[in-house]
């Protein structure tokens, strides 16, 4: 083998070891962290330290496992998760777990649009102009439907600008007590006590796992015709994704730990933004803008896709990017739609920071109609065969989620 086509092979292995890495499970797992998101763990750097560094470590094993669910779901019974709601549960139930997801998807569209919409101002874009052109890409997207790889390609460009964030941990440094002071914090009741502390706990967790994500990740195995050889591959992909979501989480927090020691202000996207510009400096402040942006950008794809995935299934309509819009009318037409509302609730409404802070909490709440549903299919040999989980599994997801959804009501009833 002469050296040329040792390059072409290797050139070969390295693409062949991205395939295996990046696709749906990784597309969810940066979804996860939107601009919403990143700002919630920027204001947990900012108001409790590294308190919640802890809690976000933790957070990456239930966002795993209860995602796993969805490629167990997906290669048994070869359905998307709207579609098999419906044949397992009947009309009704189905009909009332896309319902929350909707929910859902309409207050984190709010969240996306208000991020893309104040960065936009700080580089003198009005907010008109910021919602017109997402609403123009995202439907030009659209475009290019009948072939799944090709959107898929373009989602995973967009989730690379996304791990600038990273670049936090070797920007902020970290001393060895601020850890140890935040592992303690986790462990004193009085921590539990404080509002605002348990408010950004909830949040977090309501960042973590979000019914879009169960739907678009189920019915995108089976768009992109992952069979049942691609099942560790995928397991793998998801795992990634979840570690380094997790991590991106830290590197958002540790932004806003290092500006409010040094004396920058997080009660808002653009006071984060301004004040990285103003504490780090003004390269750092572009930086944080893009990622940023690629974050609200993803997420939205992502939520749209996972509604459109899930109503098309739910009516037994034509679905998927691998068919043409010709062929699924509905799938395409509910993508585009879905989204229009909530721009135009942006352009109404200008102070959304508080709202953000709600919906993440929201989010834990949410989430139960979809999982708990999830888990009990998964479970069940006659809808997945061999993916079933054990019931000893079953019982320790039902207890973590009952735990997340708790912290959700637990938050709105001492901060009433």
């Amino acid at each position: 083998m002469n050296f040329q086509e040792r390059v072409s092979r290797g050139i070969k292995e390295v693409g062949d070891s991205f395939r295996v890495l990046l696709g749906p499970g990784w597309l969810t797992m940066l979804a996860d962290v939107d601009a919403p998101s990143i700002l919630t763990a920027m204001q947990s750097g900012y108001y409790t330290g590294l308190a919640m560094v802890p809690w976000l470590i933790l957070l990456t094993v239930p966002l795993y496992f209860i995602q796993e669910l969805t490629i167990r779901a997906a290669l048994g019974s070869g359905k998307g998760m709207g579609a098999l709601l419906k044949e397992v549960y009947g009309g009704r139930i189905a009909a009332i777990s896309l319902i929350a997801m909707l929910m859902i998807d309409g207050a984190a569209y709010v969240g996306e649009y208000a991020a893309i919409s104040a960065i936009g101002l700080l580089f003198g874009v009005p907010v008109v102009i910021s919602v017109t052109l997402v609403l123009i890409f995202h439907t030009a997207i659209i475009l290019m439907g009948g072939s799944y790889k090709r959107v898929e390609n373009v989602l995973l460009a967009i989730s690379a600008f996304i791990l600038v964030y990273l670049m936090a941990f070797a920007v902020i440094p970290i001393r060895a007590q601020d850890i140890y002071g935040a592992l303690l914090s986790a462990f004193q009741p009085s921590s539990y006590s404080n509002s605002l502390y348990v408010t950004l706990l909830a949040a977090n967790i309501g960042a973590v796992i979000m019914p879009w994500m169960l739907y678009y990740q189920q019915s995108a195995i089976v768009d992109k015709g992952l069979r049942r050889e691609h099942y560790i591959h995928e397991r793998f992909e998801t795992v990634m994704g979840a570690i380094i979501s997790e991590i991106l989480m830290i590197g958002s927090l540790l932004v806003g730990y290092w500006l409010r020691i040094r004396g920058g202000i997080v009660d808002g996207f653009q006071s984060a933004l301004l004040s990285i510009s103003r504490v780090i400096s003004p390269y750092w402040f572009v930086v944080a803008a893009v990622g940023m942006v690629a974050a609200a950008l993803l997420a939205i794809f992502v939520i749209s896709l996972g509604f459109a995935y899930g109503l098309s299934e739910y009516f037994g309509w034509p679905s998927g990017l691998s068919r043409r819009m010709c062929e699924a009318k509905g799938f395409y037409a509910f993508y585009v739609v879905e989204i229009v509302p909530a721009a135009l609730i942006v352009l109404l409404w200008r102070d959304l920071a508080n709202l953000i802070l709600g919906i993440m909490v929201f989010n834990a709440i949410a989430l139960a109609i979809p999982t708990y549903l999830l888990i009990n299919l998964t479970s069940r040999r006659d809808v997945v065969g061999d993916y079933a989980i054990s019931r000893a599994r079953a019982v320790a997801l039902y207890v973590v989620t009952t735990a997340l959804i708790t912290a959700g009501i637990y938050t709105i009833l001492i901060t009433v």
